[in-house]
Formats: structure tokens, C-alpha cells, sequence
């Protein structure tokens, strides 16, 4: 055997790439792959079931597909379940009323250690109120998080929240909090976050007043993505250095108000800056956050912009905005991504397209995609792309609506200069009409050589005419004539190449 076989390290990195049948025969092949290849087989779980299946078989059965055991584990039991629970990192439980009696089995273990002691990331599943047993995995919990893991996704009901929250974690790092159902109230919110100090990475649902200030202290927090509730004072400010190591930044509102007030409470420090609002954006609310991102913001350390909105226009609003709306902007000279993504947009043409991308020559992700209201026709056409990749060398994911419609007899000519994306692999068209596929397809070689995708009318637009479905399949087949077009176009420069050779 090659003596580098005989690293640890060597092998976690081989046996990373393995799936579970080769792990399981790299554990039989010899005994210096057994505990490695065991430990990546027990590194992430879907729950208890594999640890109990190690057991004999006296102790469990499987009925109707649920696990059940039978009765507490013995000494020798329990060093058998101690010998793989060790390896597990990484586990996702969910609260069924069925696993009371598994839970309570392994609710009393001989010593702590015995029951995954070196866990670091916790998913828990539970969308139950006081259901009978609850209490049962909750003190099963408390056992699992008195190893301070690093991490938990809780996707959790109000109840089981506030039952986390007496459990008196404090080791989190990164702590996500979801609920698909019912709102959570913002003071349980409050009650589980306010003691975590040690965070560096908080996702959660709407925040107290109260709740923000003890957040503006935690002194590792960089990643924050809250809720605001629109009770939000105008005049609100935080006391001393607030946020002092945050970086990347989401809000989330029902209106732009509590965005605003946040945003004016102190002067950020931050990289990315997201905000994603359920209603549509009025046009002074609009008009006063792109004015106020300039004055709040760092200009050359802010990377990305991400507005988005789930809601249809305001009933006084235009539906079209004028491009210079975004000229604010302009002051964030090194920003990398944009993504603007709602029912209102701006009413881009070629030249608009142009002054956007010469603002932002850095960009890497350009998203300017409508997802509701009413369908425009959009005014930049093939050639605009052309100006984007022309501003934008370093642009690798693009969403942008493109009029497409080829009516004259000689289409546009592919450019015959050296601009060519070779970092483009897929191009969401958005909402795009389109016709002669093979000519845009043969265009687009020229530009995107590399593209494989081409996605369309995947929003709530709706296009006039039924004809969408048309357009999708069209937008279809340009990517699969792309790699046809960029690899004829190649073999031709490779001829005139080896022709000026001789």
C-alpha cells in the first residue's frame, strides 16, 4: 500500500468524494480505511434511525415504516450506539408523535458522552403545539445541545421555539429560525436570540425593537437576515458602535418605512446589502431608499444590491421607470452584483443599458427581471447584449429581458470583434419574445459561446397573444444551437489558423 494511504488526512479527502456503497466496502477492505470510512459514513445523518439500526436486533423492530424500540438500552447497548453516535457531526430530526418512545430510550444515557458529543450542526423539524410527547424530545434536546454544536436550523413552531429557548443554548455561531405556517410572535423571537452572543450568522422572522439592540452588540455577528415590523420608529437610532462586524445585511418588510428607518439609524460597514418587500414599492418610497443607500452606505466596499418585491405596482405608480433612477447607484463603483427583481423595473434601451454598465464595470451578476404587472415589450435588443459584455467582461450570470424579434430579412450580423463570454453558461431570458431561432442562436455563439441554458417566461407576466409557450420552446432551442454555431465557428478559426501557417 502507498505510504501516503497511511495519512488520515489523505484519506478524508478520498473518502469525501465516495458515495455510501463505496464507503461501506472501503470499511471491510482493511482496518486502516475502517475508522475513516466509518466516520464519513456517520458524519451527516437524517436522524436516529442508522444509529439504532446498529443495535441487536432484540431492541428494535420497524412497523408500518416507523421505527420502534422496544424498550431502555443496556450497558452494552449503549456502548455499541456510543461507538458510532461519536462520529455523527451533522443531523436533521423531525417531531413525529410516534418517536416518544425512541426518544425516551435514549433520554438516559449512561454518561453524556455517550450521545453524539461531537455534533456541531442541528437541523430540528417541529411544527407541533403541545402534542402529547413533545416534552420528551425537548429534554432529548437539551442532552444534544449540551455539546455545544455550532449550528442549528430551527424550523419550528412558536411553542417548540420558546421551549429552545429554556434549554439555555449559548454556543451558537449561525442560527436559522423558519416557520412555513404561522408567523412567529417577535418576542419569542426576542427570548431565543437575545442570550446567543457568540453568533456570527443570524436568519430569522420579524425582530423586536428590543431584540435589534441586543443584536447591535454581539460583537462576531457578520450575517444578519430579519424581519421589521412596520412599529419601526422614523427616528430610531442605535447607542455606540452598532453592528460592528456585519457585513452582509437582509430586511425584510410588509413597507419600504422600517427599511428606511434601519437604514438611517447608523452608518453601515457592509458588503451586501438585500431588501425583499411584500408589498409593491409607492414611487416616493422608491425614489427616497435609492436616495438614501448613497448616504448610508460605503461606497467602495459595498459588492452587492438585491431590491425585490413580491406585490403587483402601485395603483399610482408608473409602470416603467426611467433608467436615470438608478443613477444614485452609481456612487457604489465596485459593486459585483444587482439584482432587481419585482414588478417594476427600469425601461431599459440599448443606451440606458450602456450607462448602467459603464457605471458598473466590475459586475458579475446583473438580474433585471419583472415578475408581475403588466407585460412591455422590452426595448434592448441583441445588439445591447453585445454593449453589456463589451462593459462587463467579468459577468457570469445574467437575467434580462431582450426583444428578440427579428422582422427584416437581414438579421443582425454577430459582432466581429473579440468580445466573447466565455463565463456565461446560462442566460435567464426572462420575458422575451423571440423569433428565426436559428439566426439569435448563431448571434448568441458569437458572445456566449459556452451557453447551455436559455430560461424564459418562468414568472407571472402574461404575455398578450398566448404565444409564451411558443417563446419558451424557441428559447429552448437557441441553447441547443448555441454549442452547434460556437463549435463550427471554432473549427473555422482553427482552419484559417493552420491555412496562414503554410
Amino acid at each position: 500500500m502507498h505510504p501516503c494511504l497511511h495519512l488520515e488526512e489523505i484519506l478524508q479527502e478520498i473518502f469525501k468524494s465516495a458515495d455510501y456503497r463505496s464507503l461501506t466496502i472501503l470499511a471491510r477492505t482493511c482496518r486502516l480505511f475502517y475508522e475513516p470510512a466509518l466516520n464519513d459514513i456517520y458524519s451527516d445523518l437524517p436522524g436516529l434511525q442508522p444509529l439504532i439500526e446498529r443495535l441487536p436486533r432484540d431492541l428494535w423492530s420497524t412497523r408500518s415504516g416507523t421505527l420502534v424500540v422496544r424498550g431502555p438500552l443496556r450497558p452494552e447497548d449503549w456502548e455499541i450506539f456510543a461507538s458510532y453516535s461519536r462520529r455523527v457531526r451533522s443531523i436533521r430530526l423531525r417531531w413525529f408523535a410516534s418517536d416518544v418512545g425512541l426518544y425516551r430510550a435514549l433520554s438516559s444515557p449512561p454518561d453524556p458522552s455517550f450521545l453524539l458529543p461531537n455534533l456541531r450542526t442541528l437541523t430540528w423539524h417541529c411544527l407541533s403545539a403541545r402534542s402529547a410527547g413533545l416534552d420528551v424530545m425537548i429534554a432529548f434536546m437539551g442532552l444534544l445541545l449540551g455539546h455545544n454544536p455550532a449550528e442549528a436550523q430551527l424550523i419550528v413552531s412558536e411553542h417548540a421555539l420558546a421551549a429552545f429557548s429554556d434549554l439555555g443554548c449559548t454556543s451558537l455561531k449561525k442560527l436559522v429560525i423558519q416557520n412555513h405556517k404561522v408567523a412567529i410572535s417577535p418576542n419569542v423571537t426576542e427570548d431565543a436570540i437575545c442570550k446567543l452572543s457568540a453568533l456570527r450568522s443570524l436568519t430569522c422572522g420579524e425582530v423586536s425593537i428590543r431584540a435589534l439592540h441586543h443584536l447591535a452588540q454581539f460583537p462576531l455577528l457578520s450575517r444578519l437576515s430579519i424581519g421589521l415590523g412596520d412599529d419601526i420608529p422614523s427616528a430610531f437610532t442605535f447607542s455606540r458602535s452598532p453592528f460592528c462586524k456585519l457585513r452582509y445585511l437582509t430586511i425584510n418588510t410588509k413597507t419600504v418605512g422600517p427599511c428606511l428607518s434601519m437604514l438611517k439609524a447608523t452608518n453601515w460597514n457592509i458588503r451586501c446589502f438585500h431588501h425583499r418587500m411584500d408589498a409593491g414599492y409607492d414611487p416616493a418610497g422608491r425614489k427616497a431608499l435609492l436616495d438614501l443607500l448613497p448616504l448610508q452606505l460605503p461606497h467602495k466596499s459595498l459588492k452587492c444590491i438585491s431590491l425585490h418585491t413580491n406585490a403587483a405596482p402601485h395603483e399610482d405608480d408608473d409602470l416603467i421607470t426611467n433608467p436615470l433612477s438608478l443613477k444614485p447607484l452609481f456612487s457604489f463603483k465596485n459593486l459585483l452584483i444587482l439584482e432587481l427583481s419585482g414588478a417594476i423595473l427600469p425601461g431599459l434601451d440599448n443606451d440606458g443599458l450602456q450607462k448602467l454598465t459603464v457605471a458598473w464595470p466590475q459586475l458579475r451578476v446583473l438580474i433585471l427581471q419583472q415578475k408581475a404587472g403588466p407585460y412591455h415589450i422590452p426595448q434592448v435588443d441583441l445588439t445591447g447584449l453585445v454593449l453589456l459584455l463589451e462593459h462587463c467582461p467579468d459577468l457570469y450570470q445574467l437575467a434580462l429581458s431582450v426583444n428578440a424579434i427579428i422582422d427584416t430579412k437581414a438579421p443582425p450580423a454577430p459582432p466581429m470583434s473579440s468580445i466573447s463570454n466565455k463565463l456565461i453558461t446560462s442566460i435567464n431570458f426572462c420575458n422575451s419574445p423571440i423569433t428565426r431561432t436559428a439566426e439569435v442562436a448563431a448571434f448568441l455563439s458569437a458572445i456566449v459561446p459556452n451557453l447551455r441554458e436559455a430560461l424564459s417566461w418562468t414568472g407571472e407576466v402574461v404575455c398578450p397573444g398566448g404565444s409564451v409557450p411558443d417563446y419558451r420552446r424557441r428559447w429552448g432551442d437557441v441553447a441547443e444551437l448555441v454549442c452547434v454555431f460556437a463549435e463550427v465557428r471554432k473549427q473555422e478559426r482553427e482552419s484559417c489558423a493552420h491555412s496562414r501557417e503554410k
